[in-house]
């Protein structure tokens, strides 16, 4: 096995004499959970992540919001989505502008360790099919 430095180019980036570290190459997956959510300029919907899990939800089937302290619930077309948490309105103005487009399940043992001032604990998600 050889040991030592290793270098991962694009054929571009080869030709223009730029060479990109492997560990920034490499992806991890899912995003950590320090931060609740992430916005960005006009995304066409909604990441949710949890634990193992992840959907994706357009925010044109975003039909109403109702705002709580700890709770935030979102009502697409398709499905009905909860998030419980803390802080939430912050999130919430953010998704009316439709900025969010991405939203992280953090976990209930976080909470207590966490200083930021939205966490959201939980995301409950409903499809339109087990609803009734």
């Amino acid at each position: 096995m050889l040991r030592g430095k290793t270098e991962i180019t694009t054929p571009a980036a080869a030709a223009a004499g730029i060479v990109t570290p492997p560990a920034l190459l490499v992806t991890t997956g899912f995003p950590g959970r320090d931060q609740a959510y992430a916005t960005d300029e006009r995304p066409p919907g909604i990441l949710f992540y949890q634990a193992e899990e992840s959907f994706w939800l357009p925010y044109h089937l975003l039909q109403a919001m109702q705002c709580r302290p700890d709770r935030l619930a979102l009502t697409f077309a398709s499905d009905d989505v909860v998030l419980i948490g803390r802080g939430l309105h912050e999130l919430y103005l953010q998704l009316a502008r439709q900025a969010v487009w991405r939203i992280v399940e953090q976990g209930e043992r976080y909470a207590g360790i966490s200083n930021a001032p939205v966490f959201v604990a939980r995301i409950e998600r409903t499809a339109a099919d087990r609803k009734g």
